[in-house]
């Protein structure tokens, strides 16, 4: 029999309670996937709503027409701009150009050995200042010593055959000989005279003395100056064609400028000059033109300009970069005079922006002309009363030219 069907008295909600865990687990999964339906919903809304409302501000920059730069009062602001009206005058022109330091050829001396041979001993050392005809150092040579006794021997001749010539003549005075053999003695005297003298003349050839001891050389300091290099050891072997040192009298030296050729023609011999060394622009020293070089080097179009100073206190050393203003002495230049700082380049051309009014500039391509220390003349390009940017020049073409 079919067992009585009993009422559940805790009523319906057990009974969905107590249903079979596979419903359970259906309905759970539903229920999870509609939350991540919603939550994936919300968050699409919210990017697509995100960009619009967090919009940046459109950038406050200058804008170019292909001929005028326009620009925002804000900007102007911003960027420090400052105009200043073209003037009219005359500035002599003074040339800023760089240059290197280098030896007076007059001043240095490299010495070497003339011909083979051991060093023996060093007596000089690099920095070591030196005198005319100072000791360097010594070296033992053979060839020296060779010839050397050359003149030792050429000596004795000579002094031998003057004693015969002397005799001789004599001699031939009391008749006790013929003026003949008078003659020959004297012509033998002199052969061995003129012997002397060339065996001497060869010692002088390799540096050596012939009163001095065998074989010894002394290598000796053309001028007065200071030992810059030196390349010796003890004992080492020598060659005639080897530099030993390298001596310098640094008191004056020469500058050698690179100097534009669009400038040449404003340089002349004897305009002041004066230069800093790039490590201490606060130290200035004072020289001359000496030369204007003929030769326009193609990659470079400059020419050299060599600049004589005097250099007492070993202030400026060879090798040694400086910034020099020549200060010329050509006609003061005439025309529109405008700030250096107001002159840029564009594309390879000297450029000016030129105040518009109303927020606006032209980039104006100009030709200059001379220059001093703080202004520019203007060929052409610019016209009388128009002004110009001298401030804020690098804000207004690095934001549209670059």
């Amino acid at each position: 029999m079919t067992a009585p069907h009993e009422t559940n008295p805790l009523g319906p909600a057990v009974v969905m309670a107590e249903r079979p865990p596979r419903a359970r687990g259906r309905r759970g999964i539903v229920g999870v996937v509609a939350v991540s339906v919603v939550l994936v919903g919300a968050l699409a809304f919210g990017l697509r709503q995100g960009p619009s409302a967090t919009k940046d501000p459109p950038r406050d920059v200058p804008t170019f027409d292909g001929k005028w730069i326009r620009f925002s009062p804000t900007f102007a602001s911003r960027a420090g701009l400052v105009f200043t009206k073209v003037e009219t005058g005359s500035l002599s022109p003074q040339i800023n150009v760089v240059g290197t330091v280098t030896f007076d050829p007059e001043r240095v001396a490299v010495i070497g050995a003339r011909i083979p041979g051991r060093l023996k001993r060093i007596v000089k050392f690099q920095g070591d200042p030196v005198k005319h005809a100072d000791t360097l150092a010594e070296i033992e040579s053979a060839d020296l010593g060779h010839a050397q006794s050359g003149v030792l021997t050429a000596r004795a001749h000579a002094e031998a055959a003057a004693a015969n010539e002397a005799r001789e003549t004599h001699l031939a005075d009391v008749k006790v000989s013929s003026k003949r053999d008078a003659e020959l003695a004297r012509a033998t005297s002199e052969a061995a005279k003129a012997e002397l003298v060339a065996a001497e003349q060869r010692v002088r050839a390799l540096a050596g003395e012939s009163a001095g001891a065998l074989g010894l050389l002394r290598v000796t300091s053309p001028i007065a100056g200071k030992v810059i290099e030196s390349h010796v050891s003890l004992g080492q072997s020598v060659e005639p064609s080897a530099t030993l040192f390298r001596v310098a009298d640094l008191s004056r030296v020469w500058v050698v400028l690179a100097v534009f050729e669009r400038e040449l023609p404003h340089i002349r011999a004897n305009d002041a000059v004066e230069l800093s060394p790039q490590t201490n622009r606060m130290l200035v020293l004072k020289g001359t033109v000496d030369h204007v070089g003929d030769v326009i080097h193609l990659e470079t179009r400059s020419a050299e300009v060599r600049v004589v100073v005097a250099n007492p206190e070993g202030l400026l050393r060879p090798g040694q970069s400086v910034s020099a203003r020549i200060q010329t002495k050509t006609t003061p230049a005439q025309g529109f005079l405008v700030p250096r700082d107001a002159v840029t380049t564009i594309d390879g051309k000297t450029t000016m922006f030129v105040n518009k009014g109303d927020g606006a500039v032209e980039p104006r391509t100009v030709t200059p002309g001379a220059q001093d220390g703080t202004r520019v003349e203007i060929v052409t390009g610019l016209s009388e009363g128009e002004e110009v940017a001298t401030k804020g020049v690098f804000a207004l073409k690095s934001e549209i030219f670059r």
